[in-house]
């Protein structure tokens, strides 16, 4: 099954120790360098002392069972129960550069972090067709000069006959290459699929790949990007699923897929080693549940069928939650101590022990920067950890994030404490050192318990609402606090008062996008103008409709240099969609607005999603429930386009009103012209 992947920082108060000590029974070794093991010997030597303190933690936890221990949040409050208790898997990619202009490029299809750095998405573009991914196969779609030639030209199954037991996530695509990226559970590997395109839009099979590994899934954001022609991509690996007492331990593999076997399932090459032993870097920080971090960096090369994945490793030994990061140069890898069941019977002593109000409340991490041509990792020891992906951002000589700074399991979490991390690239060593308390400025809380935050071209600019989720709260006149911080000059960051709460903010040009609702009537959207001192320009309020997805993706944007364009987001009318879960498979319309080069909004209602329009020979067999979204606003050569499930709309954008002129139904028989 898919984790269910919130945010929750959690703290155990190990140091890190400066060598490695496996004769400890309440301490898990660690290093005080980035240094690989030197054998498989010693890395099962590692393993089995680690099992030791596990055994010496769970004999102290019985010892203690009958005394009470604190909890992290009231046990009367089941959001705040269910907000801490999840694990954080994060991936994002870093601002290297400020994002084009949209009119410098001629398509907005994906809302990347970073230029540059594209992500995977469910719907990419190559020449005149556009790639969409649903329910397991690639559907091709004929944009053509006019509306008029809008047509499905091509439809493949990712997934084989024989492997069905997969989730199919996202699609990349690289000159006239497509690889479709989703986990197989049959398998226990990450599954990679590489398509060609014809000049006509047919697709061809070249290979899957497989790489073994836990599962990827993250609710918030993207296992894949794409930097320079060569796919990155993040696996990780429990230490607990390698045999500490076996003779030979099996590392994880790459394999090519061959066959189907009508009893066996999918057939595969013998593989070889992702890495082994020697190429995993020890740990610098102590933890009883130790995970292994493997980036990977796969060139996808010239257009060659039959190409193998050839992939560069760089594998990290240490604590479970982790936020992944690509710049153009760089892989950042931010690792923070959780909550480790086998060290429970600790944590009453040290919360009670904890400074208040000082600097270290917050939780221990350790940040990795890996190059991406030579997979060398150099770190700093950090505090604190970003709330998801878009709180980190990388530029030509700093790295910035904003910190969450707390310790669940001591803390409230009803208003979060934040300190913006502002430090130099040169800072990361390989003999890590902490960096210093100025490093981090405090700076204004959110206002509650939900944030959102995102890097735009010189500010940070983040906003909050009372709870983690962004259902519709029930009280009238909701507002919401939003920041809008200088990177160069944190301590300047302005407070403004937003009319209504905030539930995502998204960068356009220089400029952000905020959405929320001041009441259970309406979503409203505001413009951030950040050209001077922040403030809204203006807010449009969309009466009767509800954000219905709540990845970065979901929303997009074409912004012309003079700073007006288009803005389109996923919506519909029933309100308990605002939940915007990850399980919701309904196809949504989507919502326009136009936006002028002075900041004020017009909304041009939306492209909207027929019911009951599956052909009757169109049956979904695998991946069925569309865990990364299905409904996607996307921006072509001046033409407005809406993915809704499996229709494709294409709309014409006038003055006050978007109408539709042109749509495609996926699950139609395809019709071969070529």
């Amino acid at each position: 099954m898919r984790h269910w992947i919130c945010c929750g920082l959690a703290l155990l108060l190990a140091s890190c120790a400066t060598a490695p000590n496996p004769r400890s029974s309440t301490q898990a070794p660690s290093w005080p360098t980035l240094s690989r093991f030197s054998s498989e010997a010693e890395f099962l030597d590692y393993l089995r002392a680690v099992r030791r303190v596990q055994q010496q933690s769970r004999a102290t936890a019985h010892d203690l069972s009958k005394q009470s221990v604190e909890e992290p949040c009231p046990p009367d409050d089941p959001d705040c129960a269910e907000f801490e208790t999840q694990d954080a898997i994060m991936v994002t990619a870093s601002r290297a550069a400020p994002a084009p202009a949209a009119s410098a490029v001629n398509a907005a299809i994906t809302n990347v972090q970073t230029a540059g750095v594209d992500e995977g998405d469910i719907v990419k573009m190559i020449g005149r067709f556009l790639i969409v991914l649903q329910d397991g196969r690639l559907f091709s779609i004929d944009t053509g000069a006019t509306s008029a030639d809008l047509a499905l030209v091509d439809r493949i199954n990712i997934y084989t006959p024989g492997n069905d037991d997969a989730w199919y996530d996202e699609i990349l695509v690289h000159e006239n290459r497509i690889l479709a990226t989703s986990y197989n559970y049959q398998l226990g590997a990450t599954e990679f699929t590489v398509f060609s395109l014809s000049a006509f839009g047919r697709f061809t099979r070249e290979g899957s790949y497989y790489i073994s590994s836990n599962d990827y899934y993250d609710g918030d954001n993207y296992a894949t990007r794409l930097v320079n022609g060569n796919l990155v991509i993040y696996t990780p690996l429990d230490a607990s699923y390698v045999d500490a007492d076996s003779e030979k331990p099996q590392w994880p593999l790459v394999r090519r897929w061959l066959r189907d076997d009508e009893d066996e399932g999918p057939q595969a090459t013998g593989g070889r080693p992702l890495f082994d032993a020697r190429d995993i870097y020890r740990p610098i920080q102590s933890t009883v549940e130790p995970m292994i971090h493997t980036i990977s960096v796969c060139p996808l090369g010239s257009p060659r069928a039959g190409d193998e994945l050839e992939c560069r490793s760089t594998a990290i030994a240490g604590t479970s939650p982790r936020e992944f990061y690509v710049s153009n140069d760089h892989i950042y890898l931010w690792l923070w101590q959780d909550y480790e069941w086998h060290a429970r019977a600790n944590y009453t002593e040290q919360c009670l022990a904890r400074p208040k109000n000082a600097f270290e409340t917050a939780v221990p991490a350790a940040l990795f920067q890996i190059d991406l041509n030579t997979g060398r990792p150099r770190a700093m020891f950090v505090r604190g950890g970003p709330i998801n992906q878009l709180g980190m951002e990388a530029t030509a000589d700093e790295f910035h994030a904003l910190a969450v700074w707390i310790d669940p399991r001591c803390d409230s979490l009803s208003d979060l404490p934040l300190r913006f991390l502002s430090t130099p690239l040169s800072a990361f060593s390989a003999t890590p050192r902490a960096a210093p308390a100025s490093a981090f400025t405090p700076v204004p809380s959110s206002g509650g318990r939900g944030l959102e935050n995102r890097f735009t071209a010189g500010h940070l600019v983040y906003g909050g609402r009372e709870r983690w989720h962004s259902y519709v709260d029930d009280e009238a006149a909701l507002t919401g606090r939003v920041v809008a911080l200088p990177t160069n000059n944190p301590s300047a960051a302005q407070v403004l008062q937003a009319p209504h709460n905030i539930i995502r903010v998204e960068a356009i040009g220089e400029d952000a996008v905020i959405t929320g609702y001041r009441d259970r009537s309406a979503l409203s959207i505001s413009v951030l103008d950040l050209s001077g001192p922040a403030r809204i320009s203006d807010t449009a309020v969309l009466e009767g409709r509800f954000e219905t997805e709540g990845r970065s993706h979901a929303f997009n944007a074409m912004i012309e240099a003079d700073g007006s364009g288009l803005l389109g987001l996923p919506t519909g009318q029933a309100q308990w969609r605002s939940g915007r879960w990850v399980w919701d498979s309904e196809s949504s319309d989507v919502s326009f607005l136009a936006l002028n080069a002075g900041g004020a909004l017009t909304s041009l209602g939306q492209l909207e999603t027929h019911a009951n329009t599956t052909d009757p020979s169109y049956e979904c067999e695998v991946s069925c429930i569309d865990w990364y979204g299905n409904s996607r606003p996307v921006f072509v050569n001046g033409r407005v386009f809406a993915l809704s499930g499996t229709e494709l709309i294409e709309g014409r954008a006038g003055a006050q009103r978007i109408e539709e002129v042109a749509r495609v139904n996926l699950t139609a028989p395809v019709r071969r012209q070529h």
